[in-house]
């Protein structure tokens, strides 16, 4: 765990440091290591739960998406259930797998997955960022944190065309 590029670890080597170290990641930026965080602290199960415990009391409202997301995590857990079965989806390392979970939600036009999809729209992956601007464009533009999300994300945008086409976009509104 040393090492920067850590990718895989033995379960039985993980220590308290490790798990806060996979904590902390989740309450950065979205980003590869957020992701592997995500999935890492899913494998790890039990071990995690109490300094997830932690964290879940110590964030503020300002941080609603991460305390939602720990507690999507700790409800799992727990009762080795998943009562929002797209969020260990929309957080898998493999881009393609959050671009597909983006396409289901889509279809779905369910509410309970907004919440978790506004902070991708920093994903490092175009394509899933891209497929969640569209979500969110043709099914929930009327919401005002969402346009104003999307409103604000044209600057922060980094691939010029993304950025361009929300630009457009935002013409036609």
């Amino acid at each position: 765990m040393e090492e920067e590029n850590w990718h895989y670890i033995k379960i039985s080597q993980i220590d308290d440091k490790t798990i806060k170290k996979l904590v902390n990641n989740l309450q950065k930026e979205v980003s590869e290591e957020f992701f592997l965080s995500f999935e890492s602290l899913i494998k790890i199960n039990k071990r995690a739960e109490s300094e997830i415990e932690n964290v879940i009391k110590h964030l503020d409202e300002q941080h609603q998406f991460k305390k939602s997301m720990f507690k999507v995590l700790l409800n799992y857990i727990k009762t080795d259930k998943i009562e929002i079965p797209l969020v260990f989806q929309l957080y898998n390392p493999d881009f393609l797998v959050r671009a597909r979970a983006v396409m289901e939600i889509g279809k779905m036009d369910s509410l309970k997955y907004l919440n978790f999809l506004l902070p991708l729209l920093q994903d490092p992956d175009d394509s899933v960022r891209w497929s969640i601007i569209n979500l969110l464009i043709n099914k929930h533009i009327d919401d005002s944190k969402v346009y104003n999300k999307l409103k604000k994300h044209i600057e922060l945008e980094s691939n010029p065309i993304i950025r361009k086409k929300l630009e457009n976009i935002f013409e036609e509104v």
